[in-house]
């Protein structure tokens, strides 16, 4: 039981983790990177602007993702204690 809340941690911020990491290559490859429009981004022959754009778009999902991961992290705690007082007694 212990696993779950790394995990739900994980699902909230995973779509941030994503859009900051897409920010920061793009930025090392000397790249744009805006919700605007999708920027040309070669790196080894390859073109990487859509990948980046759709990946830093992602971290709009952070809007919802992180209310449904706290309600669900209030939901695990609260069933974790529930188990320790049924322990308990």
């Amino acid at each position: 039981m212990t696993l779950a809340p790394i995990l739900i941690l994980l699902f909230a911020v995973l779509p941030l983790i994503l859009a900051l990491s897409a920010g920061g290559v793009a930025h090392a490859l000397g790249c744009r990177l805006d919700e605007g429009d999708v920027h040309p981004c070669p790196f080894l022959g390859i073109d990487l602007g859509e990948l980046l754009y759709a990946l830093g778009v992602l971290g709009w999902l952070t809007l919802a993702t992180v209310p449904i991961g706290g309600g669900l992290l209030l939901i695990w705690l609260i069933a974790a204690i529930a188990l320790m007082i049924r322990r308990l007694i």
